[in-house]
């Protein structure tokens, strides 16, 4: 753990910052450089990475943009403990700087931290990092605000999150968007389970209910995702699954995430996601993908509890561990070969 600030920061020796992060020093290194645009790579969970070209102007747009919603202030203290590979660390440094705060420095891990005595205002975590952290409540004892992103959350997560004072939003962006365009409030779903456009975002859907985005700060026209969605008006949306997660069995199109949201309900914990392998008679045929340790009747009992049979996964492979990416967000694609392989299979009758 290393404290500094937003003018320190840059003075901190390079090997000494490689023991935080080896792409910390490179990315101040840009920053303080006349460079005006860097090549950030996306975390490849879902799919294989990508080289995206970022602009300085584009990540101070951003970072103002969360400023501005949070009402954050000059001189605040920011935990900074995501990988600077991605977007997502990147622009905790970014924010610091702009709020000319002082700056925690942890190294980017599944468990970053334990029972922070410092007063934290600012804090950004993967749903991994906080689905640990959330184990002892005393962790978040002197943290503010936590910003989480990076993946969906059990009912169990969001029950222990309620159970705290801190504040709690989940963000939704990408890469492409630089961080961030839209938040929830994780401590108020049951009022409104939407996400809400951060000021200077739009969003829209087309025929195929694709997300579309368009961002004056960031100068973003018609940005069309992955993201099957429901929008309310024009800066409010849910989202229902991704269109690369549809699962076309017998002519039936099957939203992954959906499904994956039923079973969390009456399963109550994230062990397991929804994908799908070829079959001959249904050309996909969707299954479970859950660890070793899950109860496996519990599961059984969760998936017959959705009331199409049509909707109900065929089989359920377990497997010893996810794998994750740099990112801490599980690599779905090399999990489910992996568990293919460990051919531990169990039919859903």
């Amino acid at each position: 753990m290393i404290e500094t600030n937003y003018k320190d920061i840059f003075e901190i020796e390079k090997k000494v910052l490689d023991d935080i992060d080896s792409d910390l020093y490179p990315f101040l290194e840009f920053w303080r450089s006349e460079k005006s645009e860097i090549i950030v790579h996306t975390s490849g969970s879902t799919g294989k990475p990508k080289e995206i070209s970022i602009s300085k102007k584009q990540m101070i747009n951003s970072a103002d943009a969360t400023i501005n919603h949070f009402k954050l202030k000059n001189q605040s203290t920011i935990l900074s403990c995501l990988p600077l590979k991605y977007i997502g660390g990147k622009m905790m440094i970014v924010r610091g700087i702009k709020l000319k705060a002082k700056i925690i420095l942890v190294k980017p891990k599944v468990n970053p931290f334990r029972n922070i005595e410092k007063k934290i205002d600012l804090l950004a975590l993967t749903s991994l990092q906080l689905h640990n952290l959330t184990k002892e409540s005393k962790n978040f004892r002197n943290i503010k605000l936590t910003l989480i992103g990076g993946g969906s959350l059990s009912e169990e997560i969001i029950s222990k999150i309620n159970k705290l004072p801190n504040e709690f939003y989940q963000t939704y962006g990408m890469t492409e968007t630089v961080s961030h365009i839209a938040v929830r409030n994780l401590k108020k779903l049951s009022d409104n389970p939407n996400y809400k456009c951060l000021k200077g975002n739009t969003i829209r859907t087309n025929l195929k209910n694709q997300l579309i985005i368009n961002s004056e700060y960031l100068n973003i026209e018609s940005l069309t995702t992955n993201d099957s969605s429901k929008v309310f008006g024009n800066n409010e949306f849910t989202i229902v699954g991704r269109l690369d997660n549809i699962i076309n069995s017998g002519g039936l199109k099957i939203p992954s995430l959906d499904i994956e949201n039923q079973i969390k309900k009456t399963l109550k914990n994230d062990l397991f996601f929804i994908d799908k392998i070829n079959c001959n008679k249904l050309g996909e045929k969707m299954i479970v993908i859950a660890l070793e340790v899950v109860d496996l009747d519990r599961l059984k009992l969760s998936i017959k509890k959705i009331k199409d049979k049509k909707y109900r996964p065929k089989e359920i492979y377990l497997c010893s561990n996810f794998i994750y990416n740099q990112n801490q967000k599980v690599d779905k694609i090399k999990t489910k070969y992996s568990s293919i392989q460990q051919n531990n299979v169990h039919n859903i009758n």
